[in-house]
Parts: structure tokens; C-alpha cells; sequence
């Protein structure tokens, strides 16, 4: 009898210990959930948000694409390592308390951004940014031109971001993922 309940023992300690891999393993390469915290990305996400993120991307080296909204650290100084990623893991992180931020990629390697009282430009071109809910107030203009390897991010609600015109071009090797899912527009 002590057998049979030592050898139940031993599987279910073996399924779960299977189960915790299997998870930090999806969570690290394949898909994250992630909390937001923060108004910088106001009207498309909300302080408090849920978004599940898409790591494919960064898994297999998938090009990043204008408009995409992602994860970044901000910290980009120096080079994110897997030690990084496994420390971000969580049922829902607070990116804040992380150096995590969300953000939308407005310049890809190459591009020359300016930012004017009209607008956004991307090689000499207006952006059309129907996401953005109140007029964006810029008092001096500025030009970007984004270097190889990296991107340039800004917020959705640009009068109140932290983004690429206070910390710099973004390195693509910082950014955690994409997201594919707001959780939350369920919720609400």
C-alpha cells in the first residue's frame, strides 16, 4: 500500500514539475499575459489593462513592423539576457516596477522621423494616426533619423509618454514582444 501511494506521490510531483517547465517555456519563447500600468498608450490601452504578448517575434527573429505595439526596456544601455526575461516572468508583471514600457513603432532602421506641431513624419510623409485621441501638443520640432538594429517608439497619448524622444532609439534586441491581445476589451 505504501508503495502505491509513494509511487502517486512521485507522479503527481513529476506532472507538476512538468507543468511549471512547460509554462515558464511558453511564457519565455511563444506567448506572456502582461498588466499595463500607465496612461502612455491612452485611448488604445488603459492603466490596469491586460495584453497578452506574442514572443515569436523576438524568438525567431521576426522583422518589426510600423504600428506594432510593443514591450520594450527601457533600460537601453545595455543588452537584455535570458536572465532578464526569466526574472520578468509572472502571471501578470507590472511593467513599471520592471523598466518595462508599451509602446507603438512609428520608425523602423533607416527612416528619417520628424516631429512638427502638424504631426508625425516618416520620410517626408504625414502620418495618419486615427488611434490618437487628443491633438498632439509639441512646441519645438525635431528630426530622428533611426539607426540600424533599432527603432523608434512613441505612446498613443504623446502629451503624457515616456517614448524614443526622452530615452533614446530603442535597440531591437529590447523589445520583450508584441502585443497580439487586450484582454481587457472583454473585461469592459
Amino acid at each position: 500500500m505504501w508503495k502505491r501511494v509513494f509511487r502517486f506521490l512521485w507522479e503527481f510531483v513529476q506532472m507538476v514539475a512538468i507543468s511549471l517547465i512547460l509554462a515558464v517555456l511558453i511564457n519565455l519563447f511563444l506567448f506572456q499575459p502582461v498588466r499595463v500600468e500607465g496612461e502612455s498608450m491612452k485611448p488604445t490601452l488603459h492603466d490596469n489593462d491586460y495584453v497578452i504578448l506574442s514572443r515569436i517575434g523576438k524568438t525567431f527573429n521576426k522583422g518589426w513592423e510600423y504600428g506594432d505595439i510593443v514591450v520594450i526596456d527601457r533600460r537601453i544601455d545595455r543588452k537584455r539576457s535570458l536572465w532578464d526575461d526569466i526574472k520578468d516572468l509572472g502571471i501578470f508583471n507590472r511593467m513599471e516596477n520592471r523598466n518595462l514600457l508599451i509602446k507603438r513603432i512609428i520608425g523602423l532602421p533607416g527612416d528619417v522621423i520628424e516631429i512638427r506641431s502638424q504631426g508625425v513624419y516618416r520620410n517626408g510623409e504625414l502620418l495618419d494616426e486615427p488611434y490618437l485621441a487628443e491633438k498632439f501638443v509639441y512646441n519645438k520640432e525635431e528630426r530622428y533619423e533611426v539607426p540600424e538594429g533599432h527603432v523608434f517608439v512613441l505612446g498613443d497619448n504623446r502629451n503624457n509618454s515616456m517614448d524614443s524622444r526622452t530615452i533614446g532609439y530603442i535597440p531591437m534586441d529590447n523589445i520583450k514582444g508584441t502585443m497580439v491581445l487586450d484582454i481587457s476589451r472583454f473585461l469592459r
